[in-house]
């Protein structure tokens, strides 16, 4: 059980005592003052979980000692104790910040139950605030040397305004990126947007990004305001910018320069303060060659690039990741699967053309599809036990040695069997059904050709 710290803070010793006797014999770690001045130095020296204090104390008051901790632990609950005629004093004391108060004369009880109460809230705080800080973070993990270089990129650029150029493969984690310096920056607690610049079409993107007014094309029923004002104060991620259109690049430059959006079919600019993130896994100076991206605006979000590391690069991160897939997807589909040897090392093996996507996707099918307490080769993706049980394939030469008929039956009879495990997700009844043969020939196939399942 959590023991909570608690600084009492009451001068009169019979009810400070009294109070810390009671609260001493259940789960609380308790500090005693008979002054303000006196909790404020041990608040130096240590935070509390919760300060509880009377609104009368010899020289500092109980609301001053309350501003007093919210300047050093923000964080640190307030409950005050208050005579009956003094109410709306601490009612402005809980406009001021304090979680409750307490009228005395007050039972032992009413004294629990209003901790109890608090560490409660408290316990749903820390919670939530758990929950929004591991969003999104399942797959943004590593401690491969390229991971953590952009690990120290991101730390380094996070509270600046200027914008950023997130560049990596498809599956990468571009997006996680995004998320990271804004939930790093000061911008945390206001929005962050996202927008798919592939997804929308061309004569919509720039209503989705400006706004605009009513009546400014049709359909227009209503002003809207875009993407640049609903994320005012916040983080606007552009995803897929490379496959933006050149007309509206030449506004978003605009934008980025003046900090000023105008919606569609109006006239009067509007002031934004939005730090903007962009993504692409398309290669820009190569793009700019082409005429497909403007100079000028590469150079404005290329200030400071964060580059992503394909998944085959980042040497035992792929081992972390899988790791934490497999928590995480046996816990949403109600499953408590281990990895067998095989499968691991197939995973650990395979090349991962689609990064960090393709492996969260193997390890959900594999978990979706294991029906027993162990996640077998026949539970991954097709793609990634073929890589494993063929090998690279290559054209025979004349030195090769010849291939026995005997092999090459034993070759077919694996690949065979494998694809039938595959389409009925490891129910061999239904794989021997699928092959023509009864479940004892499948059985001993399955023997005969060192097929772990």
């Amino acid at each position: 059980m959590t023991r909570y710290s608690v600084l009492l803070v009451e001068d009169e010793l019979s009810m400070r005592l009294g109070m810390q006797h009671a609260l001493s014999r259940t789960r609380y770690e308790v500090a005693t003052a008979a002054e303000a001045e006196t909790a404020c130095q041990l608040l130096q020296e240590r935070p509390f979980d919760l300060v509880i204090t009377d609104l009368r104390l010899p020289g500092m008051s109980g609301m001053q000692l309350l501003e007093r901790i919210h300047e050093l632990h923000p964080g640190t609950g307030v409950i005050l104790i208050t005579a009956f005629p003094e109410v709306e004093l601490a009612v402005q004391a809980i406009k001021a910040g304090a979680f409750d108060f307490l009228c005395k004369p007050f039972p032992r009880d009413g004294l629990l139950i209003a901790l109890d109460r608090y560490f409660r809230f408290l316990d749903l705080k820390r919670e939530n605030a758990r929950l929004r800080g591991e969003q999104g973070k399942d797959e943004f993990i590593g401690e491969s040397p390229a991971m953590l270089k952009v690990f120290e990129r991101i730390s380094a650029i996070a509270c600046s305004c200027v914008p950023v150029l997130v560049c990596g493969p498809s599956g990468s984690g571009k997006e996680l990126v995004a998320g990271a310096l804004h939930r790093l920056s000061k911008r945390k607690d206001r929005p962050f947007i996202k927008i798919n610049c592939a997804a929308l079409p061309e004569q919509l993107l720039e209503s989705e990004l400006f706004g605009h007014e009513k009546g400014a094309f049709t359909g227009a029923q209503q002003a809207r305001i875009g993407k640049f004002e609903a994320a005012d104060g916040g983080t606007l991620f552009f995803d897929e910018a490379g496959e933006m259109p050149l007309a509206l690049q030449a506004k978003l430059l605009r934008v980025l320069e003046d900090q000023e959006v105008t919606p569609v079919g109006g006239n009067r600019p509007r002031k934004v303060d939005v730090r903007t993130v962009f993504a692409t896994a398309r290669n820009l100076e190569e793009a700019m060659a082409e005429g497909r991206f403007r100079e000028d605006l590469f150079y404005r979000i290329n200030v400071v690039p964060v580059n992503l590391p394909p998944l085959r690069e980042r040497g035992g991160d792929v081992a972390l990741l899988t790791e934490r897939f497999l928590r995480r997807f046996c816990a949403l589909h109600g499953r408590q699967a281990t990895l067998s040897d095989q499968a691991r090392q197939a995973l650990l093996d395979y090349d991962y053309p689609g990064n960090v996507r393709e492996l969260r996707n193997a390890v959900e099918h594999a978990v979706i599809l294991c029906t027993e307490d162990s996640i077998h080769l026949g539970h991954l993706p097709a793609r990634i036990r073929n890589a494993v049980t063929a090998g690279p394939a290559r054209e025979r030469t004349e030195d090769d040695p010849p291939v026995l008929l005997a092999e090459a039956v034993a070759q077919f009879e694996r690949r065979r069997i494998m694809e039938a495990l595959e389409q009925t997700g490891g129910r061999k009844i239904q794989a021997a059904q699928l092959l023509g043969i009864t479940r004892k020939q499948l059985w001993l196939k399955l023997k005969e050709l060192d097929i772990a399942l």
